[in-house]
């Protein structure tokens, strides 16, 4: 599925559909392209008809419609609304599940968060690293952080009345932002760090814990 694709404009969906699976000796049924493509209600339009986003989905039909067992998509998502993309996300995961390989590029990093087993950051043409989202995530918190210990960082969010100076003393606190009246402590050991700020504020509310976004992994490690 190309990032850019089109189709001839006065064959109507259906026809476009047979007309893929007419390509392969052992296509995918159509009823279940249909569905996977989420194509119901729309068969009989020409695809000049079609918003955005149901040429999208058009178009993933069409790339399903050999029944691959290796499949490429290039951005599919993009002017999807979000229920038709979160309906794109289970399809590609029950493709996965069924033993079909998914090779997916995306500038939507929440998606690749989402759905990737194994994310390949690259920068300007050249591997920067691979692993697993939360190993991509680890990564980008050590790219941050002085400590060698980063590896495993999360992030606590809260308001509170200890300052900066207190919370740097803080056991595995790799760094600190307090803005808009919220502080933000990321570290090495969230249960000790966390355990201790209670402790020593009563008041402390408004509390998050997670781990780094894939987004701030990703700036981390193309920064430079």
């Amino acid at each position: 599925m190309l990032q850019i694709g089109t189709a001839p404009h006065m064959l109507r969906v259906r026809e476009q559909v047979n007309l893929f699976r007419g390509y392969y000796p052992n296509p995918m049924p159509y009823a279940d392209i249909v569905k996977a493509a989420g194509l119901e209600g729309i068969e009989q339009c020409f695809f000049v008809q079609l918003s955005g986003g149901q040429k999208q989905r058009m178009l993933f039909a069409l790339a399903l419609a050999g029944d691959p067992d290796l499949l490429f998509l290039d951005e599919p998502t993009v002017g999807l609304d979000i229920e038709a993309r979160r309906a794109m996300w289970s399809q590609i995961r029950s493709l996965a599940a069924r033993g079909k390989t998914v090779l997916l590029t995306t500038h939507y990093l929440e998606e690749a968060d989402a759905l990737a087993h194994r994310i390949i950051v690259l920068n300007k043409g050249k591997l920067v690293c691979a692993g697993t989202p939360a190993e991509v995530k680890s990564l980008g918190a050590a790219a941050t952080s002085s400590q060698p210990s980063a590896l495993g960082l999360k992030i606590i969010r809260c308001v509170t009345a200890l300052g900066e100076e207190h919370l740097r003393a803080m056991p595995g606190v790799a760094a600190i932002e307090i803005a808009n009246g919220l502080t933000t402590v990321t570290t090495s050991q969230p249960e000790s760090t966390l355990r201790e700020m209670l402790a020593l504020d009563q008041s402390l509310h408004s509390l998050e814990v997670s781990s780094p976004a894939l987004e701030d992994a990703f700036l981390a490690l193309t920064s430079n």
